[in-house]
């Protein structure tokens, strides 16, 4: 009687451990939305999407700067970058890889330890194509519902952030 009570503890136990959604902290982000950015390349508008995909195991990310002509960048610039979230169950980390039409994929794990309900701190384990020694952080942090702020940090020096670019996002239709 004890054994089949243990047993049956322990299966619905682990039901409900899998049952549990590994993006809870990010479903905020699915659906479009539409952003203004400052940073390095100048000021400039985004559009970007987040949905679920191949049964809710990832989050794929689609996402298009653009910044006017400027007089370091006289015929302005077009971003584009595709990225997706991903759960790995072997050590419980949320994993985001972006892939820039500059050619860097930027491999980031969510940082528990600097992370809060409303502030995600995503930091780079790996830059594929990495011209140096540099290091890479993505912040998201949810005003509300329907508006976030991303700032992407670079440390070139693989130590010190400075702040590269700052984006406002307010959800759109």
């Amino acid at each position: 009687m004890k054994r089949t009570f243990c047993l049956l503890a322990l299966i619905l136990l682990t039901g409900e451990i899998f049952s549990q959604n590994p993006f809870e902290k990010l479903n905020f982000l699915i659906g479009n939305w539409q952003g203004v950015e400052t940073g390095v390349a100048g000021n400039g508008i985004g559009f970007r999407t987040y949905i679920y995909e191949l049964g809710g195991n990832y989050i794929f990310e689609r996402n298009t700067s653009t910044f006017p002509i400027s007089e370091k960048k006289p015929y302005g610039e077009v971003h584009r970058d595709i990225g997706v979230f991903s759960y790995n169950s072997n050590d419980s980390s949320i994993i985001y890889r972006s892939f820039n039409v500059e050619g860097f994929t930027n491999i980031y794990v969510l940082n528990n330890d600097s992370s809060t309900e409303s502030e995600l701190v995503f930091v780079t384990r790996e830059i594929e194509n990495n011209p140096g020694n540099w290091k890479a952080r993505v912040i998201i942090k949810k005003v509300s519902d329907k508006e976030f702020v991303e700032k992407f940090d670079i440390a070139f020096d693989g130590v010190n952030f400075k702040p590269f670019i700052q984006n406002t996002w307010r959800q759109v239709k």
